[in-house]
Protein backbone atom coordinates (compact mmCIF):
# COMPACT_ATOMS: atom_id res chain seq x y z
CA UNK A 1 0.00 0.00 0.00
CA UNK A 2 2.82 2.57 0.77
CA UNK A 3 4.71 1.82 -2.21
CA UNK A 4 1.31 2.57 -4.23
CA UNK A 5 0.70 5.51 -2.66
CA UNK A 6 4.50 6.69 -3.19
CA UNK A 7 4.37 5.69 -7.09
CA UNK A 8 1.39 7.20 -7.04
CA UNK A 9 3.01 11.00 -5.59
CA UNK A 10 6.05 10.76 -8.07
CA UNK A 11 3.68 10.92 -11.00
CA UNK A 12 2.17 13.66 -9.95
CA UNK A 13 5.38 15.55 -9.04
CA UNK A 14 6.64 15.01 -12.47
CA UNK A 15 3.32 15.71 -14.40
CA UNK A 16 3.03 19.02 -12.26
CA UNK A 17 6.75 19.43 -13.17
CA UNK A 18 6.31 19.40 -17.02
CA UNK A 19 2.54 21.45 -16.35
CA UNK A 20 4.66 24.04 -14.75
CA UNK A 21 8.00 23.59 -17.23
CA UNK A 22 10.14 26.74 -17.07
CA UNK A 23 10.82 26.51 -20.94
CA UNK A 24 9.99 30.23 -21.48
CA UNK A 25 12.50 32.49 -23.83
CA UNK A 26 12.90 36.08 -23.40
CA UNK A 27 12.63 37.03 -27.03
CA UNK A 28 13.64 41.07 -26.88
CA UNK A 29 14.19 42.99 -23.63
CA UNK A 30 15.64 46.60 -22.71
CA UNK A 31 16.18 48.24 -19.30
CA UNK A 32 17.41 51.52 -20.79
CA UNK A 33 20.49 51.41 -18.55
CA UNK A 34 22.50 53.72 -20.82
CA UNK A 35 23.57 57.35 -21.18
CA UNK A 36 20.88 59.92 -21.76
CA UNK A 37 20.27 60.14 -25.11
CA UNK A 38 17.38 61.88 -27.55
CA UNK A 39 17.71 58.21 -29.19
CA UNK A 40 16.57 55.33 -27.99
CA UNK A 41 18.46 52.85 -29.57
CA UNK A 42 18.14 49.05 -29.29
CA UNK A 43 16.49 48.88 -32.34
CA UNK A 44 13.23 51.18 -31.31
CA UNK A 45 11.87 53.72 -33.87
CA UNK A 46 10.12 57.02 -32.17
CA UNK A 47 7.41 59.48 -32.74
CA UNK A 48 7.63 62.28 -31.48
CA UNK A 49 6.46 66.23 -31.92
CA UNK A 50 10.10 67.43 -30.82
CA UNK A 51 12.89 65.69 -30.74
CA UNK A 52 13.31 65.31 -26.97
CA UNK A 53 10.02 63.91 -25.99
CA UNK A 54 10.92 60.26 -27.34
CA UNK A 55 14.33 59.93 -24.65
CA UNK A 56 16.60 57.53 -22.56
CA UNK A 57 16.73 59.55 -19.73
CA UNK A 58 18.06 58.56 -15.80
CA UNK A 59 17.96 54.57 -17.11
CA UNK A 60 13.99 55.14 -17.94
CA UNK A 61 11.97 55.35 -21.59
CA UNK A 62 10.47 58.63 -21.14
CA UNK A 63 7.28 59.56 -23.37
CA UNK A 64 6.21 63.46 -23.18
CA UNK A 65 4.37 66.28 -24.72
CA UNK A 66 1.18 66.52 -26.75
CA UNK A 67 0.57 66.57 -30.50
CA UNK A 68 -2.33 66.23 -32.66
CA UNK A 69 -1.33 62.72 -33.64
CA UNK A 70 -2.84 59.70 -31.99
CA UNK A 71 0.05 59.00 -30.71
CA UNK A 72 1.54 62.04 -28.85
CA UNK A 73 4.95 60.09 -27.91
CA UNK A 74 5.80 56.54 -28.76
CA UNK A 75 8.12 53.73 -29.50
CA UNK A 76 7.59 51.00 -32.01
CA UNK A 77 9.65 47.90 -32.42
CA UNK A 78 9.96 45.96 -34.96
CA UNK A 79 9.14 41.68 -34.30
CA UNK A 80 8.84 38.66 -36.06
CA UNK A 81 7.12 36.09 -33.06
CA UNK A 82 7.62 32.80 -36.08
CA UNK A 83 7.66 29.97 -33.93
CA UNK A 84 6.97 31.63 -30.87
CA UNK A 85 3.56 30.99 -28.72
CA UNK A 86 2.12 32.47 -25.52
CA UNK A 87 3.65 35.59 -26.39
CA UNK A 88 3.49 38.11 -23.05
CA UNK A 89 4.65 41.05 -22.44
CA UNK A 90 6.11 42.58 -18.26
CA UNK A 91 7.18 45.68 -18.02
CA UNK A 92 7.51 48.83 -15.21
CA UNK A 93 5.51 52.11 -15.60
CA UNK A 94 5.09 55.29 -13.91
CA UNK A 95 4.02 59.20 -14.76
CA UNK A 96 4.85 62.62 -13.62
CA UNK A 97 3.32 64.60 -10.90
CA UNK A 98 1.40 66.69 -13.90
CA UNK A 99 -0.46 63.79 -15.04
CA UNK A 100 -4.33 63.57 -14.54
CA UNK A 101 -6.53 60.52 -14.98
CA UNK A 102 -7.82 62.18 -18.94
CA UNK A 103 -4.17 61.50 -19.60
CA UNK A 104 -3.12 57.79 -20.68
CA UNK A 105 -0.63 55.55 -21.40
CA UNK A 106 -1.16 52.66 -23.96
CA UNK A 107 0.28 49.20 -25.14
CA UNK A 108 -0.64 47.83 -28.73
CA UNK A 109 0.07 46.03 -32.20
CA UNK A 110 -0.23 45.55 -35.69
CA UNK A 111 0.39 43.38 -38.13
CA UNK A 112 2.73 46.27 -40.15
CA UNK A 113 -0.97 47.29 -41.65
CA UNK A 114 -1.19 50.38 -39.79
CA UNK A 115 -4.59 48.91 -38.03
CA UNK A 116 -3.44 49.37 -34.64
CA UNK A 117 -5.31 47.17 -31.58
CA UNK A 118 -5.16 48.59 -28.08
CA UNK A 119 -4.34 45.44 -25.65
CA UNK A 120 -3.57 48.07 -22.49
CA UNK A 121 -4.13 51.51 -21.49
CA UNK A 122 -3.98 53.00 -17.85
CA UNK A 123 -4.92 56.83 -16.85
CA UNK A 124 -2.00 58.25 -15.52
CA UNK A 125 -1.39 60.64 -12.31
CA UNK A 126 0.68 60.06 -9.71
CA UNK A 127 4.45 58.60 -9.78
CA UNK A 128 5.17 55.42 -8.07
CA UNK A 129 6.48 52.98 -10.52
CA UNK A 130 4.23 49.95 -10.92
CA UNK A 131 4.62 46.40 -12.28
CA UNK A 132 2.62 44.94 -15.58
CA UNK A 133 2.83 41.47 -16.79
CA UNK A 134 0.58 41.61 -20.37
CA UNK A 135 -0.63 38.09 -22.17
CA UNK A 136 -1.56 39.09 -25.72
CA UNK A 137 -4.18 35.40 -25.30
CA UNK A 138 -2.49 33.82 -28.48
CA UNK A 139 -2.83 37.08 -31.09
CA UNK A 140 0.86 37.06 -31.79
CA UNK A 141 1.38 33.41 -31.64
CA UNK A 142 3.89 32.69 -34.97
CA UNK A 143 3.26 36.13 -36.46
CA UNK A 144 6.42 37.03 -38.42
CA UNK A 145 5.27 40.79 -38.92
CA UNK A 146 4.49 42.41 -35.64
CA UNK A 147 4.81 45.93 -34.52
CA UNK A 148 4.73 46.90 -30.89
CA UNK A 149 3.78 50.33 -29.54
CA UNK A 150 4.00 52.16 -26.15
CA UNK A 151 2.57 55.48 -26.42
CA UNK A 152 0.79 58.01 -24.24
CA UNK A 153 -2.11 60.25 -24.85
CA UNK A 154 -1.16 63.68 -22.88
CA UNK A 155 -2.95 66.65 -22.69
CA UNK A 156 -0.03 69.23 -22.54
CA UNK A 157 3.70 69.45 -23.05
CA UNK A 158 4.97 68.66 -19.74
CA UNK A 159 3.06 65.39 -19.22
CA UNK A 160 5.19 62.25 -19.54
CA UNK A 161 5.15 58.91 -18.15
CA UNK A 162 8.42 56.59 -17.57
CA UNK A 163 8.97 52.55 -18.93
CA UNK A 164 11.41 50.23 -17.27
CA UNK A 165 12.38 46.68 -17.99
CA UNK A 166 10.63 45.87 -20.39
CA UNK A 167 10.74 42.20 -21.29
CA UNK A 168 8.77 40.59 -24.30
CA UNK A 169 8.96 36.43 -23.50
CA UNK A 170 7.49 33.77 -25.47
CA UNK A 171 7.58 29.81 -25.91
CA UNK A 172 9.19 27.73 -28.28
CA UNK A 173 6.55 26.21 -30.57
CA UNK A 174 6.75 22.19 -31.01
CA UNK A 175 9.87 22.60 -27.86
CA UNK A 176 9.14 19.27 -24.93
CA UNK A 177 8.40 20.74 -22.00
CA UNK A 178 11.81 20.91 -19.31
CA UNK A 179 10.63 20.64 -15.82
CA UNK A 180 11.56 23.37 -13.70
CA UNK A 181 14.96 22.34 -11.32
CA UNK A 182 13.29 22.09 -7.98
CA UNK A 183 10.62 19.61 -9.33
CA UNK A 184 13.13 17.03 -10.96
CA UNK A 185 14.86 17.99 -6.98
CA UNK A 186 11.89 16.57 -5.55
CA UNK A 187 11.25 13.69 -8.07
CA UNK A 188 14.71 12.78 -7.72
CA UNK A 189 14.14 12.69 -3.59
CA UNK A 190 10.93 10.92 -3.78
CA UNK A 191 12.66 7.92 -6.00
CA UNK A 192 15.44 7.64 -3.19
CA UNK A 193 12.67 6.93 -0.78
CA UNK A 194 10.96 4.41 -3.19
CA UNK A 195 14.09 2.80 -3.76
CA UNK A 196 14.70 2.57 0.39
CA UNK A 197 11.13 0.86 1.18
CA UNK A 198 12.35 -1.89 -2.08
CA UNK A 199 15.60 -2.77 0.29
CA UNK A 200 13.71 -2.65 3.50
CA UNK A 201 10.97 -5.51 1.88
CA UNK A 202 13.79 -7.88 0.52
CA UNK A 203 15.19 -7.97 3.85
Amino acid sequence: MMKKRLLALLAGIFILGIASSGGAIALFSDDFNRENNDTIGNGWYEVEYDSSDVAVKDNYLRLRDESQTEKDAAVIKDLSLTGYMNVWLDFDWAANNNTEPSDSLNIGYDFNDDNWKIVWTQALGGSEFASVSLDFLGVLDNQSNVRLAIWVDVSAATEDAKIDNVILRGDEMGAAPVPEPATMLLFGLSLTALAGLCRKKKI
